[in-house]
């Protein structure tokens, strides 16, 4: 390097620069690549005596040390034209390669020149034009870094080109892989789903950079592509060998990567659990696959990498994606009859977060979280103002935790799956930081800090901290269980002696939260016309402000005909029960008759949609001085048949709460609820009985001619 070039190079890279706490920034010049490598600041490679001896201006490294920018210092005088710049490009770019560098950069100071060193062609934009960031750590740090980024997952030795933020919904991939996996006999619909969420974890982080080389996506799908390969040259070759091999590399490799960045919580769970793909040695140590799992394996992995041909890279994501994956899956089993045991429907979830508020540095919990929906629906829209990560470490400004309980042996999935929704959820975050220890820190940190999976009988319910948390969202398992009952008693933490396993959670969430907090739980009717709840419901009436009461249809849940209410309350605040402070405002009553979807097995989406409605009024009502309603919003509720603001004074312990007696059989049959009578005179009703009559004797006579 000359005086000059040195000068140059000095005055953007003065010192060794972090950018982002992610990358370093070198400024050489005197230091050889052998010595970089024997020294361990960089990755070491089998590199010539010429590669070894150069010395490169300035390396940008990650936290491998892997380069991922070899950047070429020139003065302007040597950068005067495009021979200069060709000439420039092929002095180093050998070197580049040699030491896998993913960017190449020649500049002069003033013009940034990216290159691809796979192809050694200039990297451009999504709109075909030339990339010319400048590289100023200092100064631009977090636009080198995401340029870096978006680069690294874009160009290959066949594109030059950043991919344009297409956001990928590969729902019809769910299905159809979904229809693959039934045949493999012994996997229950809930492991059919786990199967295909840790393939598309396996897909989605090599496309991301995480998981690379050997590890990668496209490295087993290419075994495939081989081994069609040898099998066209040898026509008598066995493929059922090869296959085996394949995913026993899978599962010795990747697998066993995905193992390592997404290590077990304190519960003993992972996102990488369960597994329906088998393989073993035979005696001559190759690879056999005894259930012939294989075979559905390479099914499934050319699936994705035909999805892959027609759609692109899993990159973006898009949010409905990661909203409807489990229901979309669900819906298409043939177990739809039992996955209401860890599956609230989406509409539901969605319309109980619109009631509630989500603010940054509040504390969310779901009790009976299932596959996690409440808790990562609620911030969904704000994950990137609430985590970041800076410094290798994962800073959070809003704390959720979903806790569940195995119900038999073996049955962590629901958890796990909970894990990797939460992974498809925070997809961005991940893409952003995709070194493996990167993306372990953050696994450690988010994943498992988030959800925890109980083991005891009595799960949840067995560990109790009052006053814990701003907002309790939940659907909270409803059963008998006497053991169940009688254990929580023992616990001398529940003294309200409600009936049923749903009452014990109820106690649970209401002792949880914390002055001033929030609960928006589904709930069985037993809860609201039990007479043996009485002491639970004075509990409510003392402590709490009965917000809303909102009647769902029956069969709003997938596999149950129990009716069911969402309940909302509001825990006293400490200045609240410091002035006895009681309410002396109305409860909101809805009673909805639609959800938005079929209420049968098949989930259709309808337009009917009153608990929409009904939450849309709701939100008006209670931002509003309930006791002295505004004309224009007063008039907007009491329009609605559906809806009654009751008096709390209706609400007694020893009564019941079951908001439909509230309306007169007349407004019930207006509103759908009941079918209206029909009341018919003698006359009347001996023509029914003549014409029925009449219509069993012509199929006595037709019975009669068919004998």
């Amino acid at each position: 390097m000359s005086k000059s070039e040195q000068i140059i190079q000095n005055e953007i890279f003065s010192n060794n620069v972090s950018i982002l706490d992610k990358y370093e920034c070198l400024n050489l010049g005197a230091t050889t690549i052998g010595s970089l490598m024997r020294s361990s600041i960089i990755k070491e490679y089998s590199v010539s005596k010429n590669v070894s001896s150069k010395k490169p201006d300035v390396l940008i490294i990650d936290s491998e040390k892997n380069v991922i920018i070899y950047v070429e210092q020139k003065t302007p005088i040597n950068l005067k034209n495009d021979k200069d710049l060709e000439k420039a490009i092929e002095q180093e770019l050998f070197v580049a390669k040699a030491i896998n560098a993913k960017i190449y950069v020649v500049s002069d100071g003033t013009s940034f020149y990216w290159i691809n060193p796979k192809t050694g062609n200039p990297i451009i934009d999504e709109n075909g034009n030339y990339i010319n960031l400048e590289i100023k750590p200092k100064e631009n740090g977090k636009e080198v870094a995401k340029l870096i980024n978006d680069i690294l997952i874009s160009i290959n030795d066949t594109s030059d080109q950043i991919l344009k933020k297409e956001f990928l919904d590969p729902t019809d991939l769910a299905i159809k892989i979904n229809k693959k996996l039934v045949n493999l006999t012994f996997a229950s619909a809930k492991m059919s789903l786990y199967t295909f969420v840790e393939l598309f974890l396996f897909k989605y982080l090599s496309d991301i950079g995480v998981l690379s080389g050997d590890n990668s996506f496209s490295y087993i799908a290419s075994m495939y592509e081989k081994e069609d390969k040898d099998k066209d040259k040898d026509k008598d070759k066995d493929s059922k060998n090869n296959d085996s091999k394949v995913l026993g590399k899978y599962l010795e490799g990747p697998r066993e990567t995905m193992r390592t960045i997404f290590p077990e919580g304190q519960d003993g769970t992972s996102i990488i659990n369960g597994q329906v793909f088998h393989i073993k040695k035979d005696e001559f140590n190759q690879y056999i696959s005894p259930d012939n799992t294989d075979k559905i394996f390479k099914e499934v992995i050319l699936e994705f990498e035909n999805y892959e041909k027609e759609n692109g890279k899993f990159i973006h994501i898009s949010a409905d994606f990661k909203s409807k994956l489990f229901e979309t899956f669900m819906k298409h089993s043939n177990e739809k009859a039992n996955m209401g045991q860890f599956f609230t429907p989406l509409k539901i979830v969605t319309e109980m977060i619109q009631m509630v508020d989500i603010y940054e540095g509040m504390s969310i919990c779901d009790p009976a979280c299932g596959v996690g929906k409440f808790i990562l629906e609620a911030i969904e829209d704000k994950i990137p103002e609430y985590y970041n990560y800076k410094k290798k470490k994962l800073e959070k400004r809003i704390k959720i935790i979903g806790f569940d309980k195995m119900m038999s042996e073996r049955d962590d999935l629901t958890i796990i799956l909970a894990k990797a929704n939460m992974l498809i959820y925070f997809s961005e975050l991940f893409k952003k930081n995709n070194s493996l220890q990167d993306v372990k820190t953050i696994s450690q940190s988010l994943l498992n800090e988030s959800y925890y999976l109980y083991q005891t009988m009595l799960g949840t319910l067995g560990e109790l901290e009052e006053n814990k948390y701003d907002l309790i969202l939940a659907n909270p398992p409803y059963y008998q269980s006497k053991v169940m009952m009688e254990a929580a008693k023992d616990t001398e933490k529940y003294s309200l002696n409600g009936a049923g396993v749903e009452s014990l959670f109820l106690e649970w969430i209401l002792k949880s939260l914390k002055p001033g907090g929030t609960a928006n739980v589904v709930l069985p009717d037993g809860i609201f016309s039990n007479y043996a709840n009485s002491k639970l419901k004075e509990y409510i009436l003392n402590n709490f402000f009965v917000e809303s009461i909102i009647s769902l249809p029956v069969g709003a849940f997938f596999n149950t005909p129990k009716k069911t209410y969402i309940l909302t309350v509001r825990k006293a605040s400490e200045r609240e029960k410091e002035e006895n402070k009681k309410q002396d405002y109305p409860v909101f009553a809805y009673i909805a008759t639609s959800i938005g979807e079929s209420l049968d097995v098949y989930r259709f989406d309808i337009e009917d949609n009153d608990l929409k409605e009904a939450v849309a009024k709701y939100n008006f009502y209670r931002k509003e001085d309930k006791n002295n309603l505004r004309d224009l919003i007063k008039n907007h509720i009491e329009s609605d048949p559906k809806l009654k603001l009751l008096d709390i004074k209706e609400f007694d312990k020893d009564k019941s709460w079951i908001i439909e007696n509230f309306w007169s059989e007349e407004e019930k049959i207006e509103i759908g609820l009941k079918k209206a009578k029909k009341v018919v005179t003698v006359d009347e009703f001996q023509m029914l009985l003549d014409d029925m009559i009449s219509l069993m004797n012509e199929f006595k006579e037709e019975l009669e001619w068919l004998k």
